[in-house]
């Protein structure tokens, strides 16, 4: 998981879009947590999601995926509604990592990077097979986990385990791949090299962020959530205005671009020193 040089945006192909996200609203124990979502995401783009906590973005990713329910609005993945699926077809379409791997406790790291190929064999018991062995393998290299592969996931640090559960989603070889915060946890160094890799992938991915560079640098395009509802659907450049990130995340902004690259850089500060307004 070798961090690659400075990365690019070079244009890619477009086809058809691979997600799309139309009139989405949410509600979860009577409270309204989404209002009004569309967008789509063409085939091979990375989207990432952008917005404070409380603004919606795990649960948009959980609708995507088809964990929630929506109460109005459609979502398609490659054309077909995600809660009509059968499972293991929405699997073989779609991969999510998300944040709780508490799922994971119990097994090794090997075994739960296995458990990516489950939905590829003609049943749970079936034996993996050679190719699957080979994509396991794979797949924890790509993530630096070959040390690891027979130590028990709740020795892990959080780093390593976020490393075992994108290792996991890898492993399922999905055409489109949900990430919850893949860089959390994750040194400076692995969270560079985790955004290389998801880059290298070329399939279609959408992921939640709060490091706002981070997103400005790597992502073809982003979501603005405040308050469960769309600010901005643009590229980095367009979505992330001073005005616009100090009216959601409530701080003083300042977006330039960096003289050794022209890459965008935003400078964040509180408005109010030493107050916390949680209202």
């Amino acid at each position: 998981m070798t961090p690659a040089p400075s990365p690019t945006r070079a244009p890619r192909p477009r086809q058809t879009s691979a997600v799309v996200v139309e009139g989405l609203s949410c509600e979860l124990a009577g409270r309204k947590v989404l209002s009004d979502i569309g967008f789509s995401v063409a085939e091979g783009a990375i989207l990432g999601i952008l917005g404070p906590n409380g603004s919606g973005k795990t649960t948009l990713l959980r609708c995507i995926a088809g964990l929630q329910a929506p109460s109005a609005g459609r979502i398609r993945i490659d054309g077909a509604d995600p809660r009509a699926l059968r499972p293991a077809e929405l699997a073989r379409r779609l991969a999510l990592q998300a944040q709780d791997s508490a799922a994971a406790l119990g097994f090794t790291v090997r075994d739960v990077v296995g458990m990516g190929r489950l939905v590829h064999r003609r049943s749970v018991f079936s034996a993996s097979g050679a190719e699957d062995r080979a994509i396991v393998e794979d797949a924890l290299a790509r993530l630096e986990l070959e040390t690891l592969a027979e130590r028990p996931v709740e020795q892990l640090s959080g780093g390593e385990r976020q490393r075992v559960m994108i290792a996991r989603a890898l492993a399922q070889r999905p055409r489109i791949l949900l990430l919850d915060e893949p860089t959390n946890h994750l040194d400076i160094q692995h969270r560079f090299a985790i955004l290389d890799l998801v880059r290298s992938l070329g399939i279609t991915v959408v992921m939640t962020l709060h490091d706002i560079e981070l997103a400005a640098r790597w992502c073809d395009r982003l979501l603005l959530l405040k308050d469960g509802r769309l600010q901005a659907d643009a590229a980095p450049e367009e979505a992330l205005t001073a005005e616009r990130l100090t009216s959601v995340y409530r701080v003083a902004a300042a977006v330039d671009r960096r003289p050794c690259d022209g890459r965008l850089r935003i400078d964040l500060s509180p408005l109010a020193p030493n107050r916390l307004d949680i209202a």
